[in-house]
């Protein structure tokens, strides 16, 4: 010790007096810092609150899917076989679709059927209310697989979302009002070249045929985010024209899945078209970089 310090503790000579007080210490331009980690309380023993979600990736929470956050680029052939993979795992309630659509295009071919021999047999083919039959007749049919195709969306859906298509489940989440109001908007794009003959209703066929192919996911964006017709159209051409070479490429895979599976007689589109359906939603959900389950 310094011999020009004072001492510490009593007075040698005067062991019984007061202790003086120690010397003042010079300032410190340093920060003081907190108490070790252990002293604190709460926290577990640390001096700050956790990090938000308590979970990995540096305390912070997974991303959705439980994945590592990445998310595998889009492709069409992958996007069939994911198609085929999902109907194989879950084949009864699509066959029972797809029953249904059947049943409902017998009945109306047998009415359309009945109803010509009797218009026929009053000589009342050109009349008013036999055009007015026909008229309503294919509209109620128009309305009925549209419901059953929004069913089909719903159920692609939940395919990609990890769940079983479950048929009274999926129509029971659906809207149907705007189903059908989409459904006769769609119906009339779609046919937008007999409005005009010869070579102005070959140019509409043009135009209606690029419609339909952009607003391909209308009823998806319709099904899945409760969208109007109206916003719905728009989203999925807004969709489509921000993935327009993979939406061509799928577009094609899909008519070739169809075409064979309408061939011999049509008895394969039981599987074709929920697998075109199924490749859709799966297309949707990555055109969005959305999380599709294994």
């Amino acid at each position: 010790m310094s011999t020009n310090e004072p001492p510490l503790g009593p007075d040698p000579e005067r062991p019984d007096g007061p202790v003086p007080p120690p010397p003042p210490q010079p300032p410190s331009d340093g920060p003081a810092y907190p108490p070790p980690p252990g002293d604190a309380p709460g926290y577990g023993g640390s001096a700050y609150p956790p990090p938000p979600g308590g979970g990995g990736y540096g305390g912070y929470p997974p991303p959705p899917g439980g994945g590592s956050g990445f998310v595998e680029p889009f492709s069409a052939p992958d996007a069939i076989g994911y198609g085929w993979r999902k109907l194989t795992a879950n084949l009864g309630p699509w066959l029972v679709l797809g029953l249904i659509a059947l049943a409902l295009m017998a009945i109306f071919f047998i009415a359309i059927f009945f109803s010509s021999v009797g218009v026929a047999l009053a000589g009342d083919e050109s009349s008013f209310g036999g055009l007015l039959v026909f008229f309503l007749m294919g509209f109620a049919l128009t309305v009925a697989l549209s419901i059953l195709n929004a069913v089909a969306v719903r159920g692609a859906l939940d395919a990609t979302e990890g769940r079983a298509f479950d048929l009274g489940n999926a129509l029971g989440r659906i809207d149907l009002a705007p189903v059908i109001v989409l459904s006769v908007i769609l119906a009339l794009i779609g046919n937008l070249g007999s409005l005009l003959p010869g070579f102005l209703g070959a140019i509409l066929s043009l135009v209606g045929f690029v419609l339909t192919f952009l607003t391909y996911f209308a009823m998806t964006f319709l099904v899945d985010r409760g969208l109007s017709p109206v916003d719905s159209l728009k989203a999925s051409i807004d969709l489509v024209r921000a993935n327009l070479g993979n939406s061509i490429l799928l577009a094609l895979l899909s008519f070739v899945v169809i075409l064979i599976g309408a061939c011999p007689c049509g008895l394969l589109l039981f599987l074709a078209y929920p697998v075109v359906a199924i490749a859709s939603a799966y297309a949707y959900k990555k055109f969005q970089d959305q999380p599709v389950a294994a």
